[in-house]
């Protein structure tokens, strides 16, 4: 990972953790603010560290609209990551 992927990533995280303001972040929003390229990229990355990134939709002028938001991931959610690294051999929580 370059040093420009690692930076934007943390742009899109400290945007989407904003606990006041509007904290959703749509692709366009992403590119004009941060100059980010390959917004789905970062999001996986994000993910993949463990960040709860939920993607949704909705309707503007008939037009669809998918954005990104921070979240708590449920009961069941956790449970199946548990089982997951489990299966792998792995600790859940060390």
């Amino acid at each position: 990972m370059t040093k420009v992927s690692t930076a934007a990533k943390y742009k899109i995280l400290g945007y989407l953790s904003k606990t006041s303001g509007y904290n959703t972040l749509t692709v366009a929003k992403a590119q004009s603010m941060f100059g980010i390229r390959n917004v789905a990229a970062r999001i996986d990355e994000l993910r993949k560290e463990g960040h709860a990134i939920y993607s949704n939709s909705k309707k503007v002028n008939g037009k669809k609209i998918n954005f990104y938001r921070m979240g708590t991931p449920t009961r069941k959610v956790v449970a199946a990551g548990v089982e997951y690294l489990r299966l792998k051999g792995e600790k859940a929580f060390a």
